[in-house]
């Protein structure tokens, strides 16, 4: 790409204003009370301390009438011991509270709640939440960013509540061994309290931030009055135990028992180094309680991305996230953001391959232990360490009559160090440093890579009272290993330096270390009603992070220009309303452009709660390096898209969301896509619910990569034929979902997720000459029409029988069969689904919370 691309997009940031303004106005100051004896937790606010507490109210509508006083007003005390911190609420309202039953953390929008925010380190970014609502149903999450939400945390603390013909009480406990702060005598904590009441939609706030403003924790009041408390140095010891069952049906394979049984067990600690510094280790972990992955279908050369689930890594995550700052909105088109730190990588499915009759791979990876280090150090830094090692796994093979054993994954160690430092009124930077190191057995020494490292920075700055916002990112990777993996790394489909046709990249068989580098910087504006956003981004060929990061592709420099609209005022018909519409671009580091497009979006809240939302865009022609997996490349035809959607009223008992798109491609008159997804959900009483969500997707891809055949004739594309077909493919998922909450604390769940897919590939055709859209028919091609039936389930009942203490009854179900036939038929597809082979898991686990 030409320097003068870049200097284009860099020249626009100097137009942006770069000073800093000062507070607007003082902050709303608060009180919390000593309590000589701590109250029962028991929703009776009959307790002396509660007679002498000074009340906090005075609440501001934040929805539906922005900036006027809260129609349900709410009245809080807190008060305070040498063990925890008390609350209690009372939350006006001319009727009865609304009640919803559902499992901890769980989203409360259809019930009455209280939210409790609390910024005890006080640095104004960070802070906790504790959220009750009128079922005494509990969540928490961590705060950080100023403007982000983690809700990976679960603190132990307690709440009451009861319910009233004029509203509803709460009185809450959190001991002060779930907070961090600093250890002096006299405490000044930022804090807030929201409410949302589910039968008018009324949420307000008792220090009021206006929609069109940015920021939340940083915005907090003050709550003074905390005196002489300490800091307390938790130590909690949370040992399980697991009786599991395994048992497999339908697999044609006599390495692979019918059914196995085993116990196991493990611990997990956490213990508060200092006041604002905690470790967190486990050993053994299991995690068999936790939802099945969903089935995907991807023909792509790229792996998909999955969430994580897993309570050990989700829990503090939001420490390591690097490179994202407080901005309110975030773009990437045609191409993802790099993830630094994809904690499924530990753990992982075994990455070896071994040729034989017949294999017996392990599910996953045994992680030995884990830890993490997180929390405040020195004047204003974060930080946080996580080391987790795990176990070398082998794999049974028989091929002819011998049987035998060998390594498919190593024991592998992972590090991540993520520090950042807050300067000034209003930025913060920082760095992240991580690393891979594998002992490699010498049969995977041309497979995976030896080590891994990547080292960044990163940082904001918030200018003119927090209206426009700087961000930026900058690292470098160096992964090291035999030249057979080195290889196979230049070769891989996030860089392909096999290419015939790129002038900027080679391969090089004999290296055995790449290096590469990346950069990002975002200016936008944070709040008012027109808000710019610009963003420049750069990954250069060499970079890799896919041994603890998630990458999928490299060679990029993206760029993109938005205007955001945003308006928050109630008009005759309205809510809500917003759109944006953007520019884009992306080039290669040969200056091929490999997207040029443009999109939009426009949204609106209707006054009955309904919300509707269209969007569209398009894209011109452009050249794509990655489509022939490693050959030249070629150029894509340009296309067009639109689509819409409608979410009505979720308070109902019925409410449902429904949405659809379609795609045509230019000048191609049989190549389109078709998109439709339709969620209802029904809940019949406060405590369940049930939700069905059929996705139905229809792909008619006219250049549809198929395979690579050699052959010296074909001079035009570097002596290879490079073949396509066009795909006819169509995707039938269907989410089922019911959730029965018989308590605050005991709740059971189902999924199921019934799935199939249908490719249908013909008119197959090779590459006439690269860097070109035209083909030449074939017939000589082996089809490779396929038909994917997938079945995926769990059911599991939770039981928090004590604080922090859980008993876990699962069963989960993975069954799933391909066919060689192309088309698609609902009938027959699905009565297919009963006789795949199968996976299922039967466990209980117990875990039991040991404060010492």
């Amino acid at each position: 790409m030409k320097l003068t691309h870049l200097a284009i997009v860099f020249a626009v940031f100097p137009l942006f204003p770069l000073r800093a303004a000062g507070e607007a106005k003082p902050r709303p100051t608060f009180r919390a009370v000593r309590a000589e004896k701590a109250p029962a937790i028991d929703a009776d606010l009959s307790d002396a301390v509660w007679q002498n507490a000074p009340e906090m109210t005075g609440f501001t509508q934040q929805d539906p009438d922005e900036g006027r006083p809260a129609v349900a007003q709410t009245r809080i005390k807190a008060a305070y011991t040498d063990e925890a911190i008390y609350f209690a609420a009372v939350m006006e309202d001319d009727r009865r509270a609304t009640p919803l039953l559902a499992r901890r953390d769980s989203d409360l929008n259809n019930g009455d709640y209280v939210r409790i925010n609390i910024d005890s380190q006080y640095d104004r970014l960070n802070g906790a939440a504790f959220v009750v609502n009128a079922s005494n149903v509990q969540v928490d999450m961590i705060l950080y960013n100023d403007i982000i939400e983690d809700l990976s945390w679960d603190a132990v603390w307690d709440s009451a509540v009861k319910t009233t013909d004029k509203g509803w009480v709460a009185e809450v406990r959190i001991p002060l061994s779930q907070l961090r702060f600093q250890d002096k005598s006299v405490h000044t904590w930022g804090f807030n309290v929201s409410r949302w009441n589910a039968r008018t939609r009324e949420s307000s706030r008792l220090v009021h931030t206006p929609k069109t403003e940015a920021g939340f924790v940083s915005r907090f009041g003050d709550l003074e009055g905390i005196e002489r408390i300490k800091p307390r140095r938790g130590f909690e010891v949370v040992p399980y135990g697991v009786v599991r069952s395994d048992l497999a049906s339908g697999a044609d394979n006599p390495l692979i028992s019918s059914s196995s049984h085993r116990m196991d067990g493990g611990v997990d600690v956490k213990y508060g180094i200092t006041s604002t510094l905690t470790l967190t280790g486990t050993i053994n972990p299991d995690f068999g309680q936790v939802e099945v992955d969903p089935a995907v279908l991807n023909l792509t050369q790229f792996e998909t991305s999955l969430t994580e689930k897993r309570p050990f890594f989700t829990e503090g995550a939001s420490v390591f996230r690097f490179g994202i700052g407080p901005t309110n909105y975030r773009w990437a088109f045609d191409m993802s953001l790099p993830s630094f730190f994809y904690s499924r990588r530990i753990g992982r499915t075994p990455q070896g391959f071994i040729d034989a009759d017949y294999v017996a791979n392990p599910r996953e990876t045994t992680i030995l232990g884990a830890a993490k280090l997180t929390g405040k150090v020195g004047k204003g830094w974060t930080v946080g360490i996580f080391d987790a090692l795990t176990d070398q796994e082998e794999a049974w093979y028989r091929r002819g009559s011998e049987v035998g054993n060998q390594t498919v994954e190593p024991m592998t160690n992972y590090l991540v160090a993520r520090a950042s430092k807050e300067y000034g009124k209003d930025s913060r930077a920082g760095f992240m440093f991580t690393s891979v190191n594998r002992r490699l057995p010498e049969n995977l020494e041309p497979v995976l890579r030896r080590s891994s490292y990547f080292g960044g920075v990163d940082g904001y700055t918030l200018l003119k009272d927090k209206t426009w916002i700087v961000e930026w990112v900058a690292g470098g990777s160096l992964v090291e290993g035999s030249s057979e993996a080195i290889t196979r790394t230049q070769m891989n489909a996030a860089r392909y330096y096999q290419r015939p046709d790129a002038d900027h990249v080679e391969l090089d068989r004999t290296r055995t270390s790449l290096a590469g580098y990346m950069g990002r910087m975002l200016v936008g504006k944070q709040k008012g009603r027109w808000r710019p956003n610009i963003q420049v981004q750069a990954l250069s060929p060499g970079l890799e992070l896919n041994d603890l990061g998630f990458l999928t592709r490299t060679d990029a420099i993206s760029t993109h220009a938005v205007m955001r609209y945003v308006n928050t005022d109630q008009t005759k018909y309205t809510r809500e309303m917003s759109w944006w519409a953007g520019k884009y671009q992306n080039w290669n580091f040969d200056g091929d452009m490999t997207a040029n497009g443009a999109a939009g979006n426009f949204y609106v809240m209707l006054k009955n709660y309904w919300q509707t939302y269209v969007w569209g865009g398009g894209s011109a022609d452009r050249i794509n390096d990655q489509t022939t997996r490693g050959g030249p490349a070629i150029v894509r035809p340009g296309y067009s898209y639109y689509g819409g959607g409608f979410i009505t009223d979720a308070r109902k008992k019925f409410s449902m969301s429904l949405e659809a798109e379609r795609l045509d491609y230019t000048g191609e008159s049989n190549g389109e896509s078709n998109y439709f997804r339709m969620s209802v959900t029904y809940r019949p009483t406060p405590a369940m619910s049930v939700s069905l969500t059929p996705i139905f997707r229809r792909l008619n891809e006219p250049m549809q990569y198929v395979t690579t055949i050699p052959d010296p004739s074909q001079e035009r594309t570097y002596g290879k034929r490079y073949v396509f077909a066009l795909l006819k493919q169509r995707t039938l998922d269907i989410g089922i979902r019911t959730e029965w909450t018989m308590n605050a604390r005991l709740s059971m769940q189902i999924y199921l997720q019934p799935f199939v897919a249908s490719g249908d590939y013909s008119q197959f055709k090779t590459l006439t000459r690269a860097r070109d859209d035209e083909f030449t028919p074939a017939a000589d091609v082996l089809n490779p029409d396929f038909n994917l039936r997938s079945l995926r389930g769990s059911a599991v009942v939770r039981w928090e029988f004590r604080p922090g203490s859980t008993m876990y009854v699962v069963w989960s179900e993975n069954r799933a069969d391909v066919a060689p036939v192309g088309d698609f038929r609902f009938g027959r597809d699905f009565s297919a689904l009963p006789h795949a082979p199968s996976q299922d898991v039967f466990l209980v686990k117990v875990s039991y919370w040991l404060p010492i």
